[in-house]
């Protein structure tokens, strides 16, 4: 022990709260550094690190000046000579002054061993009072590996009392279940696995994969092409567009869309030469960040299409998520629908980006592919482009292109989307 020191105990050490803790990480460039404020940090704070890593703690106090010292064992070198961590704070101003670690090699700009000495500290004042004192002044748990004990086993690091629950039953699940039930709650995420699948939420890819591979009905992705065609209905289709109005709000929405090409990325699949990217990632669903121009989109969009409906003198209605016995890979959402005709909208931000949406006199390949699909799965035999001018809020401008349904182009549309669902999309699903 050094001089001037004592030994550690339950009843001496100073006080440190998570608000001094804060407040030192804040004010010291040392811990600023990419390694000492990541996940290796985060997990050296953790108790069943440095509970069982530090040993002989001692401590001194001379005026408001408290000190601390303890021996910390490295957890990737039980047997090596621990590093010795100092900690000095000022108790009067509850301010942490400095955490230092002599001898590896990240002390000089702090390092994940100051971050568990001071971590260890600080849950020590956080224990409740008890009657016995507890001393810190022995051999730390870790650096015993090897030694004294042979091996630590996963369940003893960091080991906590359990509390044994009472024998229970059943009986409130089924309550539970029940009133789920009674109630249609089945948009639940708790729902999935404890409500029955609903009818349309058998229509989702992930569900009918798993019955295609039960009922061993054929392993390729024509085999599996027949047997979803097989399940789907003009009637169910029907259902699955009424109950998918409210489109990205729906949760069926989003489920019925994983697997499948939509129309907005038809164009891209039959362009596309890499099985493995960004494009068959978002077809399964992978998330993505949402822009300025979409956000945009999203907010424009119900307003352009009351706009829309004004200047033509047409209903519009909203659409949901339209699907084919025919094409049980794709689906369409238009942004609304007539009697006669579906619409898309499009709200690009800039004069530069606005003239990308037009090719001549039609719209772009992409956005014409878009609508051709969507034509196709709404049986309509005409489509209106609208695109809203960059200055919109202001003018309300928006400029039409009406579309003509080509069944030809159509039909090579999908049997070229089809060849690209079935290489990258069948196996991984």
């Amino acid at each position: 022990m050094d001089i001037g020191f004592v030994q550690a105990k339950s009843d001496n050490l100073p006080r440190i709260d998570s608000t001094m803790m804060a407040m030192y990480f804040k004010k010291n460039s040392d811990f600023m550094m990419t390694e000492t404020r990541g996940i290796k940090a985060q997990r050296s704070a953790k108790e069943s690190y440095g509970d069982n890593a530090i040993g002989y703690v001692q401590v001194k106090r001379d005026g408001d000046l408290c000190t601390v010292k303890g021996r910390i064992t490295p957890e990737h070198r039980v047997r090596k000579k621990a590093y010795s961590v100092v900690l000095v704070c000022n108790e009067s101003e509850d301010a942490i002054l400095s955490v230092k670690c002599a001898g590896c090699a990240a002390s000089q700009e702090g390092c994940k061993h100051a971050v568990a000495f001071l971590a260890w500290v600080h849950r020590r004042s956080e224990e409740p009072p008890v009657t016995s004192i507890k001393c810190y002044w022995k051999k730390s748990k870790l650096s015993s590996v090897g030694r004294t004990i042979k091996f630590i086993k996963a369940s003893e690091l960091g080991k906590k009392p359990s509390t044994e629950l009472p024998q229970g039953n059943d009986t409130f699940l089924k309550e539970f279940v029940a009133e789920c039930k009674a109630s249609q709650l089945s948009k639940m995420q708790i729902g999935n696995y404890l409500l029955p699948v609903l009818e349309t939420q058998k229509l989702s890819l992930h569900y009918l994969i798993g019955k295609f591979k039960e009922y061993g009905v054929g392993t390729s992705a024509t085999d599996f092409y027949r047997y979803v065609s097989s399940q789907l209905s003009d009637e169910t289709c029907h259902n699955i567009s009424k109950e998918t109005m409210d489109q990205a709000d729906s949760p069926l929405w989003h489920e019925l869309r994983y697997g499948r090409i939509t129309a907005s990325k038809v164009h891209a699949a039959i362009q596309c030469n890499t099985l493995e990217g960004c494009l068959a990632e978002s077809i399964l669903g992978a998330k993505f960040k949402v822009t300025k121009a979409m956000k945009r989109g999203q907010l424009l969009e119900g307003k352009v299409i009351k706009k829309l409906q004004n200047k033509i003198n047409k209903s519009l209605k909203p659409c949901g998520f339209l699907l084919s016995a025919q094409n049980p890979f794709f689906g369409a959402s238009p942004d609304a629908i007539s009697d006669d005709f579906i619409v898309e909208v499009k709200c690009p931000m800039s004069e530069s980006t606005m003239t990308k949406y037009f090719k001549d006199d039609v719209p772009a390949d992409k956005h014409l592919a878009q609508m051709q699909l969507q034509m196709h799965f709404a049986q309509k035999s005409k489509g209106l482009f609208c695109v809203a001018h960059p200055d919109f809020e202001k003018t309300e401008q928006t400029t039409e292109i009406w579309v003509d349904y080509d069944k030809d182009y159509c039909t090579d549309l999908i049997c070229r989307g089809f060849d690209f669902w079935s290489k990258p999309i069948f196996p991984r699903l």
